[in-house]
């Protein structure tokens, strides 16, 4: 029964789910997190940061400064290249600025540096960005023994490490040093997919990132090389998330997008993302809202508290206008957004 003075709301016919879970995001700005929270999202994993903005934007949401979903950030990412931005955070691993960031000494100091700043999740480099055309996304990086130091370092403290991996070899290592998470997994070949099964690794493959929608919109000749490697990677990644979701794997939809103004990444949605698992992936409809919402809680571990409707749970609620097991379409405009309890977009006629 509702307390003496409560609020209640007469969804007229509308459909209520569990809030929108990004399980991979690069919400860094109040203004992005704004975007995303009205997109239906109540909850994102930020991996990696630029400059700890992601941080601050995460504790002024938390003292409840400025609306936004609950973000889980690893504030950066722990990659023999990390890139001088990491080294101005972390100035203690500035003699690698000419270098690279090596060894499993070294990167569990690295772990332990982010925890220090207050990490939520931490994430690893397995093989090398998709997304600039100067790098390759087949090339391994960090070693299982070194991803192997980071993960042993964020269980001393209960977290769990994410591992941006497209090549074949660097996911392997990752599942095999114990990672949480896959993230992209392009090339991840049968005997690691049974690996993860084995092991219970979850599968955020980011499927929308990695078609056209996320494809920088120029003409120079990087724009056009990194739109030619989306049309060589879609395939490899579709197919390994149809046979992850055959193994029986569990696959989270994440956008990997920035929800900026003016950034490629920042048009994708988690909407984009159900449409494609239920349309091209052999998702059921009802799996592939799972996949937005239960299963990108199961993935930070914070199932215990939010991902779906019971008592007890964190209040992190979606209305759509449309059937949502028959229209993946309703999920771009919620008409009802209710994130920890608190009402922040409420749509017109309720």
């Amino acid at each position: 029964q509702p307390t003496s003075g409560a609020r209640q709301i007469d969804l007229g016919g509308r459909y209520l789910l569990p809030g929108l879970i990004d399980a991979h995001s690069h919400i860094e700005s109040p203004a992005a997190a704004l975007r995303a929270l009205q997109s239906g999202v109540t909850t994102s994993r930020v991996l990696g940061d630029t400059n700890l903005q992601a941080m601050g934007t995460r504790d002024l949401i938390r003292a409840g400064h400025v609306p936004g979903p609950d973000l889980l950030v690893s504030p950066g990412h722990i990659r023999p290249k990390p890139g001088i931005a990491f080294y101005m955070v972390y100035p203690q691993f500035g003699d690698a600025v000419d270098g690279e960031l090596r060894g499993p000494d070294r990167i569990a100091e690295a772990a332990r540096a982010l925890i220090a700043k207050g990490a939520d999740v931490i994430k690893v480099g397995a093989s090398e960005r998709a997304g600039l055309a100067s790098t390759d996304p087949r090339k391994q990086e960090l070693t299982e023994d070194e991803i192997r130091a980071a993960v042993t370092e964020a269980a001393k403290k209960g977290l769990y490490v994410a591992a941006h991996a497209h090549a074949r070899e660097g996911a392997a290592a990752a599942v095999r040093a114990g990672v949480r998470s896959i993230e992209h997994g392009t090339w991840v070949d049968e005997a690691t997919l049974d690996e993860m099964k084995r092991r219970g690794t979850f599968f955020v493959p980011t499927l929308a990132v990695m078609s056209p929608l996320g494809d920088p919109q120029g003409n120079s000749a990087e724009d056009v090389a990194l739109q030619l490697r989306t049309q060589s990677m879609m395939g490899p990644l579709r197919a390994a998330v149809r046979k992850a979701h055959m193994l029986g794997i569990t696959v989270a939809a994440a956008t990997d997008g920035s929800y900026a103004d003016k950034d490629d990444t920042g048009r994708i949605r988690i909407a984009h993302e159900i449409a494609i698992l239920r349309e091209h992936e052999g998702f059921t409809p009802l799996e592939s809202i799972t996949a937005a919402t239960l299963n990108g809680a199961r993935v930070a571990g914070i199932d215990k508290r939010t991902g779906s409707i019971r008592v007890g749970l964190e209040a992190d609620l979606v209305v759509v206008e449309g059937d949502p097991l028959t229209d993946a379409s309703t999920f771009f405009e919620p008409r009802l957004v209710v994130s920890d309890g608190r009402i922040v977009v409420e749509g017109a006629g309720l």
